[in-house]
């Protein structure tokens, strides 16, 4: 098998655009390349990393501390691969709205009285406890508050925010739930968090044993659907849409000619 193991970032990928899966999943074609967008999302989500290992420490940092903390990784970190698809928008632009998004998130969190038991926390896990079905996922951030209520806590910087309708049909941090029980016998609860940092929002969600089990079923059946095409051969086609602004595998991709034009050249 190619794969060893799936992402929900991978399955995702898969539905959204079949060629740029197999470039970046199958094909393994690493780029530097990437849009502002995530950039700006990295950067937030390592500044409020630092905060929060801080806090799962003992020590509540003040903001100016963490402001400074993504000043200094968006100066290490920047490159000239990074596109700017929104022309009327640069990339000062973008590191004021990192600044205004960690100001907003220290500001509506502070003292941060969360029990912090991991922060990017990495976990491989199976479905059904099945060796087919083996799933990667990074989770920001976990609490627990010690008598087995648990918290799986998602950072989100993109314009858009999840309805409660939606999260609560969202499969990604369900996922991480199924990690973390494959990891943990006594777990009492687990409460799935997303924060929409650009619109200052929290949006919570649980899931019983029947949401649970359709999720697994689900992901399998989109496991299977992406074994079946590598393993008998099928075409990967892709799949043309405003994300290809987005994407950066136009030299490889049959829909496109050159190098995606928002790109920054050296």
């Amino acid at each position: 098998m190619i794969l060893e193991r799936f992402s929900h970032s991978g399955i995702q990928s898969y539905k959204k655009c079949p060629a740029q899966f197999k470039y970046r999943y199958l094909d393994k074609i690493y780029k530097k390349d990437e849009g502002i967008e995530a950039f700006l999302g990295k950067r937030v989500h390592e500044s409020i990393e630092y905060l929060y290992n801080q806090v799962k420490s003992g020590v509540i940092p003040l903001a100016d501390e963490i402001l400074k903390v993504h000043r200094s990784l968006w100066k290490e970190k920047w490159h000239n691969r990074v596109a700017i698809v929104y022309q009327n928008k640069t990339a000062r632009d973008y590191f004021y709205l990192g600044e205004e998004c960690i100001a907003r998130f220290y500001r509506l969190n502070h003292p941060f009285p969360e029990k912090v038991v991991a922060n990017e926390h990495v976990m491989v896990f199976l479905l059904d406890n099945d060796e087919k079905y083996k799933i990667k996922g990074i989770v920001d951030r976990i609490d627990h508050d010690g008598n087995g209520n648990w918290e799986i806590h998602d950072y989100k910087t993109g314009k858009r925010a999840l309805t409660q309708n939606a999260a609560d049909k969202d499969h990604q941090l369900a996922l991480y739930q199924i990690g973390l029980m494959s990891e943990n016998s006594k777990i009492k609860s687990v409460k799935l968090v997303w924060h929409f940092i650009q619109h200052g929002i929290k949006i919570e969600s649980k899931r019983n044993a029947d949401e649970i089990k359709k999720v697994i079923q689900e992901t399998k059946k989109s496991i299977d659907a992406i074994r079946s095409k590598v393993e008998n051969g099928g075409e990967f086609s892709p799949k043309t849409s405003i994300l290809c602004n987005w994407c950066y595998y136009w030299e490889e991709c049959p829909s496109q000619s050159g190098t995606n034009p928002y790109i920054m050249s050296s």
